[in-house]
């Protein structure tokens, strides 16, 4: 089968998607899906196939698929919109480092050492992210995180959704990232969750439950609101570091 542009039809004259027969299924999806991407079929702003429609073309589960659309917007490369679908997001404004070579960091496996080295590097980032943005937050702002944070609790509530999907969840902090609208700390941002995400699935183990992370968020927003930054970094820095079992 392949994939039409835009609309999630099939087109025999388009992008042609592959079975997967092999072992390593999450990656191979990954791959499938980041060529599709890179084919330039479809813009920035379209609509990709749909979670059901992915799953059929690759003859894999939903969850599957589920898991591997979750990396990719991570990484920055797609966007989910609650209500409306999946869709290729806008490139970065500046590109600083190549996310394959920090899948290479993984390659040999993920061990407690390697996952407190992320969890130093992502508190550096996201604590400079919100600091900074503690300053220029707006009412606006601060509107669209509240909204974004009840979307995920209603996203992630629903029967059909795994607790890993919503416990690895960055889409608070993404939106955080783009609307204090540094492209360095953006980029820097998105690479860290695509590692993130990786790490986090291959040790099998997600930092913390979805009910914590909700309430965790909401702290922050608050915090973000009243413009106290010393709080701001206090609340993101014990956001993201976690115990690792």
């Amino acid at each position: 089968m392949s994939l039409g542009r835009g609309n999630g039809m099939p087109d025999k004259n388009k992008f042609t998607m592959i079975p997967i027969k092999r072992t390593d299924v999450f990656q191979t999806i990954i791959q499938h899906i980041t060529n599709f991407l890179d084919s330039k079929q479809i813009k920035p702003g379209e609509r990709l196939p749909s979670e059901r429609e992915l799953a059929s073309m690759l003859n894999v589960s939903r969850t599957s698929v589920r898991q591997a659309l979750k990396v990719l917007e991570s990484s920055g490369r797609i966007e989910t919109r609650v209500g409306s679908g999946t869709f290729l997001a806008e490139p970065p404004a500046v590109s600083l480092s190549d996310t394959h070579s920090l899948e290479r960091l993984i390659e040999g496996g993920v061990t407690k050492e390697f996952l407190r080295n992320l969890i130093v590097a992502r508190t550096s980032i996201e604590r400079a992210i919100f600091e900074d943005y503690a300053w220029r937050a707006n009412k606006s702002g601060i509107n669209q995180l509240r909204e974004l944070i009840e979307l995920n609790r209603e996203k992630f509530s629903c029967q059909d959704c795994d607790d890993d999907d919503s416990a690895l969840d960055l889409s608070f902090e993404k939106k955080v990232a783009r609307l204090g609208g540094n492209p360095i700390l953006i980029n820097m941002q998105e690479q860290l969750h695509h590692l993130w995400v990786l790490a986090w699935r291959q040790y099998g183990f997600t930092p913390e439950q979805t009910e914590v992370l909700h309430e965790e968020h909401l702290a922050i927003l608050d915090a973000l609101a009243a413009k106290n930054s010393a709080r701001v970094a206090d609340l993101i820095v014990q956001h993201v570091d976690k115990e690792i079992d």
